[in-house]
This record gives structure tokens, C-alpha cells and sequence, in this order.
């Protein structure tokens, strides 16, 4: 799953339409903008004085996307109307619906880009040609429909980490595994020392069930490469593959056995995941699995929480299982796409597709954002942490986007969290939980 602010599947009600109607109201209307009343054109009709953006980044998120904009206002004289909301998705449906699209979107799957393909304007050859060399490859792969790139990727996850407690590893003197082999030492040492290895938790309402696919992804990528991670999330291979079923078999080996897990198997399912891993800084458990957006947590629970080596809370890279892949690192994140070809909104996506835009939305201290620019200066991240994050994001070769994301929603949202969670929970055993799942796959 892309993050826990952007959940997939979301149910269209009548407040949602209400909602956006007065989104819409509040931003003057869709792709026309003030000063414009003719979408598209190439820039034709009034040169347009604000462009209209809409995403799912709220309060402070949505505060630094609009701050980072003043370099290209400056420029430009094109000042940014920016409409945020958590139930995004379903916004963005009922506009394509009534036909009052924004000027650009932010969109958290590369699933609804592609839902969307229709209506969108694809990225202009001239920004492809000065960046997109800046970005890995498969980002763009991702954002591609029928040979046309149709998206600029914007903001990015590093899923592939382990937090922990530095003060825990150095009083019992342990060390940042470096390999799987040396992970599962570490893990056995802390057992043996009294430390609870892990703390798991999977509960996230009626999105239950998630943490576990970012589990499994992380160690199809390390077990298997990204060639068979791109065949499974494709379907090219079945959900209850042999390969898949040794990945299933490595998270319950780690998950199932006795002692390894805060409060036993039998509270992984009922334990939220936005707190599954606050013990970490109490040293109640030794690790947990979790993308980088779990920072926000550790600030919720405590606003003067330490992030870094010599913090209170920090973080490793998920290690490889075999040096075959390379540097394997799962990922999530958002791209921008284009409702109409008017020269300030192709203007907005070339802006957005450069360091100097990464470069203002860090610089804006806003928080919650990592850039997958790879020629963005990591140095202006505001702590070790993110920049840390930040270099584990560009440097990752091979780079793979979450893969229940790119799965259809009716597995990656649906079966794939409801079957693991019953697996989990003991009510199905391993062989029928990937059976079901693969039983449920679109024919």
C-alpha cells in the first residue's frame, strides 16, 4: 500500500460529492483557471493567472507542496490554488465524472493514472528530454500508457527499512545487520537476551491486512529479483507460485514463531499498525518493519523524539537475502499528471519535474516528503534521518513500486489483505491463503 493516507478502494458516497462540489466551488472550477476560460488549446485564450492542483497531501504535507511553488511564481507570475483532501480518490472520480478536472493532480497510484489515461495530457518530449535522466527509469516505465508518458514522478517512500532503538543496540552491543543471514542472528540474539525481536502490528480498519503485503513484496524483491517481483505483481506468474510460497513461508517463520513477536502471533491482526512499533523506543521489542512516513508516528507519540544514530529512534536498510539483485529497494510515492496542454500547466510540469522544485519542497520544512530527483541536494534535509532516506531512494538500483499498488484493486486492496489477515490470524493455513488469493484474480 502507498501509504497509510492514501488507501486504495475507497467507497464514493454522497458526501464525498457534496465535499468536492465545495472544493470545486472554493478553487473556481476545474481546468480553466482565472484569467482562462478555454482547457487545452496549447496556451490558447488568456494566459492563465492560477493553475488549479488538487492531491491527497493535507495540513503541513499540503502546506510545503504550495511553499515549494514560490521560485516558479516568482518567474512566472502564476500563482498555485492547491485543494488537498484524504479522500482524494474518490474526489478525483466524481470531477472526471462532471467534467471539472484541475489544471494538474497529484495522484498516489500509478493504478489511477492509468484510470485516468483518457483525460490526460502526457508529459511534453522538451521535459522528458532535460529530466529524465533525473528519475530511475522505471518510474517512467510505471507512468507509461499505450508508448506516452503520462506522469512526473513527485514525491517518494522508502519502504525497504527496519527502525530501532540506538540506545538498545548499544547497550547490548549489537550491530546494524548488514545481510538477511546476519538479520536472523540478531534476531535469535535479542530472543536469547530477553529482547522481543519484533514488533508487528496489521489492524488499519477496513484496510486490515496491508503491512503484511509490504512484508511479502520486500522479500519476493530480495528472494526471487525484480524480474519474478514484475511477472507476480503482473499476474505472469500465480499468486500460489512455488516461489511466492517460499517468500509466505520466510514472513511466517519470522511472524509464527514463539517469541519473536511483541504479544504473540495472535495480536499481529488486532494491533493498529500506527502503533505497532512505538515500543521500539521503550525497548519493550528490538525492531519494526516499516516505511519511512512511521517517523510521523514517533513524533505523535513524542513532538521531541530523536531521530538519528544517536537519537532515540533510527533506521537500517532492509538487508538482501542474495547479492544477485543488487541493491533491491521497495518504494511508493506520487506522480503529477496534466488535465490540458495550456502553456502554464505544461510550464507547472516541467517545475515539477526539476531539482529546483525538489530543492524548494525540502527547503519548506514541511516534513513528509523524500524526492526520487537524483540530482536534488539531499544535504537540505533537515535532519540525519531524511537525509539518509533520501540517499537509500536515489541510490536504490534496482528500485521496485509497492506491488499490491500496481495489482488490481480487487487482489492488492481486497483478497491480498483479507486472506493474509486470516492466514495471520490462524483461521487458514499458508496453502489456502495464497490459493484464494490467486482464486480471486480477475479473469
Amino acid at each position: 500500500m502507498t501509504s497509510p493516507s492514501s488507501p486504495r478502494g475507497l467507497r464514493r458516497t454522497v458526501a464525498a460529492v457534496a465535499m468536492f462540489s465545495l472544493v470545486l466551488a472554493a478553487c473556481g472550477g476545474g481546468g480553466a483557471g482565472d484569467g482562462d476560460k478555454s482547457a487545452g488549446g496549447g496556451g490558447g485564450g488568456a494566459a492563465k493567472k492560477t493553475l488549479n492542483i488538487s492531491g491527497p497531501e493535507t495540513g503541513s504535507e499540503a502546506d510545503g507542496f504550495t511553499e515549494s511553488f514560490a521560485p516558479f511564481t516568482d518567474k512566472t507570475g502564476i500563482k498555485i490554488n492547491y485543494s488537498g483532501s484524504r479522500d482524494f480518490e474518490t474526489q478525483i472520480r466524481v470531477a472526471l465524472e462532471g467534467g471539472d478536472l484541475p489544471d494538474i493532480a497529484v495522484l498516489p497510484q500509478p493504478g489511477l493514472l492509468r484510470d485516468l489515461a483518457e483525460k490526460i495530457t502526457p508529459v511534453p518530449q522538451s521535459v522528458l528530454d532535460a529530466h529524465r535522466d533525473q528519475f530511475d527509469e522505471y518510474l517512467w516505465k510505471l507512468a507509461t500508457v499505450k508508448g506516452k508518458v503520462l506522469g512526473v514522478p513527485n514525491k517518494g517512500d522508502v519502504k525497504s527499512l527496519v527502525w530501532y532503538s540506538p540506545k538498545v543496540f548499544k547497550k547490548n552491543g549489537y550491530t546494524v545487520p548488514e545481510t538477511w543471514d546476519a538479520l536472523i542472528a540478531l534476531q535469535n540474539k535479542m530472543k536469547a537476551d530477553g529482547i522481543t525481536p519484533w514488533c508487528i502490528g496489521i489492524e488499519s480498519g477496513e484496510a486490515t491486512g496491508w503491512p503484511l503485503t509490504d512484508w511479502m513484496e520486500d522479500l519476493m524483491l530480495r528472494v526471487n529479483g525484480p524480474a519474478v517481483y514484475d511477472q507476480w505483481v503482473a499476474h505472469e506468474i500465480p499468486f500460489n507460485d512455488p516461489k511466492v510460497k517460499k517468500v509466505a513461508q520466510m514472513v511466517q517463520d519470522i511472524w509464527f514463531t514463539n517469541g519473536n513477536v511483541l504479544n504473540g502471533r495472535q495480536s499481529i491482526a488486532s494491533t493498529g499498525f500506527a502503533q505497532a512499533g512505538l515500543p521500539v523506543t521503550e525497548g519493550k521489542c528490538g525492531m519494526h518493519r516499516q516505511a519511512n512516513f512511521y517517523g510521523a508516528q514517533f513524533k505523535d507519540q513524542n513532538a521531541n523524539v530523536k531521530f538519528g544514530a544517536d537519537g532515540d529512534v533510527n533506521i537500517f536498510y532492509l538487508p538482501t537475502v542474495s547479492d544477485d539483485f543488487g541493491k533491491v529497494t521497495l518504494s511508493g510515492g506520487t506522480y503529477v499528471v496534466a488535465f490540458n496542454d495550456n502553456k502554464a500547466t505544461l510550464d507547472a510540469i516541467e517545475f515539477l519535474a526539476s531539482p529546483e522544485y525538489a530543492n524548494a519542497r525540502v527547503k519548506a520544512g514541511k516534513g513528509g516528503f523524500l524526492s526520487p530527483n537524483k540530482k536534488h541536494d539531499t544535504s537540505l534535509y533537515a535532519d540525519e534521518l531524511d537525509r539518509s532516506l533520501a540517499n537509500i531512494l536515489i541510490t536504490a538500483d534496482p528500485l521496485r513500486f509497492d506491488g499490491s499498488d500496481l495489482m488490481p484493486s480487487s487482489v492488492g486492496a481486497g483478497s491480498f489483505w483479507k486472506e493474509g489477515t486470516n492466514w495471520v490470524l490462524g483461521s487458514s493455513d499458508l496453502n489456502t491463503f495464497l490459493d484464494n488469493v490467486e482464486a480471486s484474480w480477475p479473469k
